[in-house]
């Protein structure tokens, strides 16, 4: 019932930025120190030329058990600590990648360190990662059998990678031990929705809207699970409460537009998937929504405009990058497609996808040649030999339609590529792309 999670992908975060976190971490540990400006001079005797004293910085003894500095090295528990309070300090400053280095250093110093698991596992889920998350969530209720957010987490991601027998067990166990606990209550509403015991999670959600009416996430569940089972009425009304109740919740806005896209109310539709961006930006699927349902009303330059958005919010999206260069192409504005294209390349200079969507954007514009070097750099790059094969096809078919004035260059081309090139070859492995 949760139907539009965010899609986001932690593990793409580049490691140069690492370097930047790691010497933070160390400062803020201790580890790299500045030197101390209040050390007693080192008196050197005279020399045969000079009576005069000459000063230098001292030598301090070393006492043991301490450092150069005259403190003591910290434990590693308080490394981890250190750790741990950087990774909360990132979190709040919206890192969530280098929080989760954070963490996971503060879990390397300290194996039995609570807490740091749960929130890389919060991280994880927000962004989609529920396996992950899930291993983070059960590495947690290791180190700490009676906590509660944990086990609840658990269930959810558990649920969401569709593993719903192991969901439900883990929360049916956490509504014994507690009954009181509607949140508990919430989410096994939301394995039962999962695992389609439709009325179970019924009762389940109920159960949890009579011990906290307020709960605006039981609310959007609620509507989702009458959404699924053809009640939609009660579904609306039941996302109108959630939305009451908690307006900053993109993913209500999002459901209430399937629903009313659903029923053909398009333009209801288009406001609520406009909602769930200005609520989260980062939310794929408010833009999805709004692109198939202007595309429905033929509305294309406005999906265009909501592409430009989806891409500039989320410019890893490779996807919608290569939707919207089809759009633009068919719109006329290859300018725009080229764009969308040459920015994709600089993101992902090593992936054979991205070369072969420009090559396709420059041949839509007549730029054979820059399209034949880009076709080449993908068919390089492109792992698979039918994702090879079909490059050179479609090679084929430029040659095929090439204007007298490039056949030299196809020609010239039709000899340096008589033969494929090997995925596992040199050339591919140092193949330097400009």
């Amino acid at each position: 019932m949760h139907n539009a999670p965010t899609s986001r992908r932690i593990h793409r975060y580049a490691a140069a930025g690492l370097l930047v976190l790691f010497t933070a971490a160390f400062t803020a540990a201790g580890w790299l120190c500045a030197p101390r400006a209040d050390v007693v001079p080192l008196l050197v005797p005279a020399g045969s030329q000079d009576s005069s004293f000459v000063e230098s910085k001292a030598a301090p003894l070393i006492i043991p058990g301490r450092g150069a500095n005259g403190v003591a090295p910290k434990t590693l528990k308080e490394r981890a600590r250190d750790s741990y309070v950087l990774g909360r300090a990132l979190e709040r400053e919206g890192q969530p990648a280098s929080a989760i280095v954070s963490y996971r250093t503060a879990t390397i110093f300290d194996s039995t360190m609570k807490d740091a698991h749960l929130r890389m596992g919060m991280l994880f889920a927000r962004v989609g990662q529920h396996r992950v998350a899930a291993g983070e969530f059960a590495a947690e209720l290791t180190l700490d059998p009676g906590n509660t957010q944990a086990g609840r987490a658990l269930g959810l991601s558990l649920a969401s990678i569709g593993d719903t027998t192991r969901a439900i067990q883990q929360l049916e166990l956490l509504t014994r031990r507690d009954p009181r606990d509607e949140a508990s209550w919430q989410a096994l509403g939301f394995a039962y929705g999962a695992a389609q015991r439709n009325a179970d999670a019924e009762r389940a959600l109920r159960r949890a809207l009579q011990l906290q009416p307020k709960d605006a996430d039981a609310w959007r569940d609620l509507g989702a699970l009458y959404a699924n089972t053809g009640r939609g009425k009660a579904a609306r009304d039941a996302y109108l409460k959630a939305i009451e109740l908690d307006q900053s919740d993109a993913r209500v806005f999002v459901n209430l537009g399937n629903l009313e896209r659903r029923d053909n109310h398009g333009d209801a539709a288009l406001a609520a998937y406009h909602q769930a961006e200005l609520r989260d930006s980062t939310l794929g699927f408010a833009y999805r929504g709004q692109v198939d349902v202007l595309l429905e009303l033929k509305r294309e330059a406005d999906a265009g405009a909501v592409y430009r958005r989806w891409l500039k919010a989320m410019p890893e999206e490779s996807n919608a990058r290569v939707e919207a260069m089809a759009l633009f192409t068919r719109l006329g504005r290859s300018d725009v497609a080229l764009e969308l294209g040459r920015d994709g390349v600089r993101r992902e200079n090593r992936s054979g996808e991205a070369h072969l969507a420009l090559g396709m954007a420059y041949h839509a514009a007549n730029q054979e040649r820059d399209a034949l070097d880009e076709m080449r750099r993908a068919q390089l790059l492109l792992k698979k030999p039918e994702q090879r094969g079909r490059v050179e096809k479609m090679i084929a078919g430029l040659r095929a339609a090439a204007p007298d004035s490039l056949r030299t260059l196809f020609a010239a081309d039709s000899v340096a590529h008589m033969r494929p090139v090997p995925a596992d070859s040199a050339a591919v492995r140092g193949a330097k792309l400009p």
